[in-house]
């Protein structure tokens, strides 16, 4: 990730009030403890920083590996992925790709925008 990509997600993420983490290796930013409204408790929700950020939309989200919203949830589970020291299965949300958020424009949409559809989907 380029120092300029850094410096906007960090931007976009103190626009927000939920908790996050900025992991590397892979690069993603992880929403903490998220409410879930199907599951009824918090659950953690990791987003990877493509390349090309932000001109490449924000895609496809990440659960921690075992969590009950698995194969509940819109999309289905795929493959796992260590990050943070934790195992995450991907999921095939595509919430800017005929998902029903609106096109993804990078002079707008960011991780400050998305964690609004991550909410909606869990």
């Amino acid at each position: 990730m380029t120092d300029e990509v850094k410096a906007r997600v960090e931007n976009e993420l103190a626009k927000i009030s939920i908790p996050t983490l900025l992991v590397t290796n892979p690069d993603a930013v992880v929403y903490c403890g998220l409410p879930s409204t199907i599951s009824g408790s918090n659950t953690d929700v990791m987003v990877l920083i493509p390349g090309g950020y932000p001109q490449t939309m924000l895609d496809l989200a990440f659960l921690p590996a075992g969590s009950p919203l698995l194969g509940v949830l819109k999309g289905q589970p795929q493959q796992n992925l260590m990050a943070g020291g934790r195992v995450w299965t991907q999921v095939s949300y595509h919430p800017h790709s005929n998902g029903g958020a609106p096109p993804w424009d990078p002079t707008r949409h960011g991780f400050h925008t998305y964690i609004d559809e991550v909410l909606s989907w869990i």
